[in-house]
């Protein structure tokens, strides 16, 4: 599956032997989330084809920037099972370091039943190699998801 960009922010499929991976960017923490949630979502939907029928908001705290990444992801991951839909739209409203702390809301609904899946869904994201890291003037990480 091709990756996807949106201006300073997106994401790629990248290769692994038995999980689905990707590497995200953007130039600010805040953008590299939103790339990292469409990502994980797109592993499974075509977002553009998904309604914005629903809001939810989400408020994730972690240790560090990997663990507040994989907190954000696992927390929309819930609200899609729990809701029966896919997030397909992301905006950090506040995003601290130190402590690390993520408040947002995502969008989404129930993927059109014409519409094909395009993978297999996550089940969970892990906290194998999964990196968080600044280069080249964007922020940038490497999660890989359990399916």
């Amino acid at each position: 599956m091709a990756g996807s960009g949106d201006g300073g922010r997106g994401y790629r499929d990248r290769e692994h032997a038995a999980d689905k991976s990707i590497e995200a960017w953007g130039e600010s923490l805040a953008e590299l989330f939103c790339a990292a949630a469409a990502g994980m979502f797109s592993q499974s939907a075509e977002l553009g084809e998904v309604p914005r029928a629903q809001e939810w908001a989400v408020e994730v705290s972690g240790e560090s920037a990997e663990d507040l990444l994989r907190a954000w992801l696992s927390e929309l991951l819930w609200v899609a099972e729990r809701e029966e839909a896919t997030p397909c739209g992301f905006e950090i409203e506040e995003l601290t370091e130190g402590p690390w702390r993520l408040r947002a809301r995502a969008w989404g609904g129930p993927v059109p039943g014409e519409s094909p899946h395009t993978g297999a869904p996550v089940k969970a994201v892990t906290y194998h190699d999964l990196h968080v890291w600044q280069a080249e003037g964007l922020w940038k990480a490497h999660v890989v998801f359990d399916v």
